[in-house]
């Protein structure tokens, strides 16, 4: 049954890949206010319900007007962290503002443009926007763990893993506008990224960290891109 729904989503993707095509060639005679360009350059800001942020820098092939496959290098990290793992004599430290030591992690995100044709307000495209897109996660995450040696001595351990979600799907869906080369697009973004998977994957003194971290399976929250074609 599963197997089936997925070649299913598979279909309708490779469908409206198709639609959109299709438009493209017809739109493409009909020119924009800019002359077209196939290389997309962008960087990206996300802020979202998890009390995260991403930062990313992309860059996009255009097939046509209103298609483009590309990928995007990154970094998110937690900025408010829930939780704090600890024990009897040990605790995870806190980073030197006083913070724990807070989820991040570097990614790459292959990701898929769809656009739609524009509307013209004298030199500006307005239209709307879709980004469908995976972030692979670097399999890799670590915490300083503080040990307590005697009543006024203390020993730093590294506390790291392999395991947790390194593979999230999302999808960006809002506006874009162009004003001759340089575009912005902003809108909301969902993604079943959970940022606390890694740390729940971590352990210490066969005490697991998963209690102390909440399982998120889907955040939200806004995304706005700045974009240069040439």
């Amino acid at each position: 049954m599963k197997s089936c729904n997925s070649i299913s989503r598979i279909v309708s993707i490779l469908g409206l890949v198709g639609i959109f095509y299709c438009v493209c060639h017809a739109e493409d005679k009909k020119g924009s206010n800019f002359e077209f360009s196939t290389n997309r350059g962008s960087f990206s800001g996300t802020l979202s319900s998890s009390c995260s942020w991403q930062l990313e820098a992309g860059y996009h092939y255009m097939l046509c007007r209103f298609v483009g496959v590309g990928a995007s290098v990154g970094l998110w990290k937690v900025y408010f962290e829930e939780g704090r793992a600890y024990g009897d004599d040990w605790e995870v430290e806190l980073d030197g503002d006083g913070n724990n030591n807070k989820p991040e992690n570097f990614y790459l995100r292959p990701s898929l443009i769809l656009k739609t044709p524009a509307i013209k307000i004298k030199s500006v495209d307005l239209g709307l926007y879709a980004e469908p897109g995976v972030m692979l996660n670097v399999p890799y995450a670590q915490v300083w763990v503080s040990q307590k040696i005697d009543w006024h001595r203390y020993d730093s351990k590294r506390v790291w893993t392999n395991g947790g979600q390194w593979f999230a799907a999302d999808l960006r869906t809002g506006v874009y506008l162009n004003i001759g080369p340089c575009g912005l697009s902003a809108g909301y973004m969902m993604s079943n990224h959970d940022v606390y998977s890694q740390f729940r994957s971590l352990s210490y003194r066969g005490v697991s960290f998963k209690r102390f971290y909440p399982k998120m399976p889907f955040m939200q929250g806004a995304y706005l891109t700045l974009s240069y074609y040439f």
